[in-house]
């Protein structure tokens, strides 16, 4: 098995949070020590207001979008509907470039770094960071993005974020008390203190990280997994079958500060896989590509500053698999609609490239990015390594559904079956 929260795991993750909160105690001028910042219901008045803030569609030009109208918590801090991209802007008639993903299990992640040490030793490579190019430094910064951004909340700017917050006497109050006296003094300074504590909800309401899965239970000895779940496990952890487990990380893997990850699904690492172009959602990018680390979200590593950021092109973040069965679009453009059409992906991606691609001639059919690009795309690692155009896909449709049944053993929320007396 690859791994479960063992007790070093939880220790450290325990560690980062307290040194996380130590930091979130002085800016709010707080002595830092257990309890010291918390109040009544286990959240503290920073992770109070930014479950407040979290709901509040009157934050956006439209008054009708919240954090919550795209992180739906009836499904995991996923979308609820099957939209490739969400809607927003001022009149919620503009689409996003990417799928929006969870909320769940994001609060560990490293820096990011084009030269991420990595945990089993592997190369080291891009990883960390948060959103999908990784552009996002922290929690903070990524919640408080989505305020100003034109197809999400689309406040023309800072100040008029602030002006929102003004109209509400409550808000004043609250931010003057957390924050001091001359937190409105720039607009700057208030949507910080706004990221501040959307990032304190997320990182101390537990429903964002429950650990609740059947797999939770199953690697703490508590419920069994059937047998197809199991068969499906054993391909997960594969290296020489589906080989999910060198990506979707089970175990511990590279946190932030220092603290481990534990049980995250993902390595936090960047890779291109060759994910089909989703023509509803091109964005303007380099020739109407979406090149993830290249760009368009992402200024630093665009080709434009330097040709030898090329190999960054096309990759992404890899996504954590907790509660990927609840959702109801995959990838970074939502191309796919259906977990098990994922899993056939992977395993039939160069074996009938036809399927996912359309009929083309070219050697590197991959849509997804200029065809002087497509080098990019993995093909070395395991499934992809055993394909070659119209070969046996290395698992058979018994074992893309035993995979699909363990994938499900992720969704957060199993009850226990209570034993029926006698």
């Amino acid at each position: 098995m690859a791994g479960g929260r063992g007790r070093t795991g939880k220790a450290s993750r325990s560690a980062g949070r307290i040194a996380g909160w130590c930091v979130l105690a002085i800016l709010l001028s707080a002595p830092c020590g257990a309890g010291t910042v918390r109040a009544a219901g286990g959240l503290s008045p920073a992770a109070l207001l930014g479950r407040q803030l979290f709901f509040d569609s009157g934050l956006s030009a439209s008054g009708r979008q919240s954090c919550a109208s795209c992180h739906d918590p009836a499904n995991h801090y996923a979308p609820a509907n099957a939209r490739r991209v969400q809607m927003g802007g001022a009149a919620l008639d503009r689409a996003g470039i990417r799928a929006v993903p969870t909320l769940t299990y994001r609060d560990e992640n490293p820096d990011f770094s084009v030269s991420l040490e990595n945990p089993d030793e592997s190369a080291s490579g891009p990883g960390g960071g948060y959103d999908w190019d990784g552009r996002m430094p922290s929690v903070a910064a990524q919640s408080a993005s989505p305020l100003t951004t034109p197809f999400e909340m689309a406040n023309p700017d800072l100040a008029a974020v602030r002006a929102r917050v003004r109209r509400n006497p409550d808000y004043v109050q609250t931010f003057t008390k957390l924050f001091g006296a001359d937190i409105f003094a720039t607009p700057d300074r208030l949507v910080q203190a706004m990221g501040t504590a959307l990032a304190a909800f997320q990182h101390e309401d537990t429903s964002f990280h429950p650990y609740s899965s059947k797999y939770d239970f199953y690697t703490r000895g508590q419920a069994t997994l059937s047998a197809q779940e199991q068969r499906g496990m054993a391909l997960f952890n594969d290296a020489d079958r589906a080989n999910c487990a060198s990506c979707h990380t089970a175990g511990q893997g590279p946190g932030r500060d220092g603290a481990t990850s534990v049980g995250q699904f993902t390595d936090f690492f960047f890779k291109d896989i060759g994910v089909p172009a989703n023509p509803d959602n091109a964005p303007a990018g380099h020739r109407g590509y979406d090149m993830g680390l290249c760009g368009p979200l992402r200024a630093d590593l665009t080709l434009a500053r330097d040709p030898a950021n090329r190999a960054y092109c096309g990759l992404f973040m890899t996504p954590t698999l907790r509660n990927v069965a609840s959702r109801h679009v995959f990838f970074h453009n939502g191309a796919l609609k259906s977990l098990r059409d994922v899993v056939e992906f992977y395993v039939t991606r160069d074996t009938d490239p036809d399927r996912w691609y359309g009929r083309q001639d070219a050697a590197l059919p991959y849509d997804g990015l200029p065809p002087d690009l497509r080098g990019n795309v993995d093909r070395a690692d395991m499934p992809f390594a055993a394909q070659t155009r119209g070969g046996r896909p290395i698992l058979s449709e018994r074992e893309v559904d035993d995979l699909v049944a363990f994938l499900k053993t992720l969704t957060d929320g199993y009850r226990i079956p209570s034993v029926q007396a006698k």
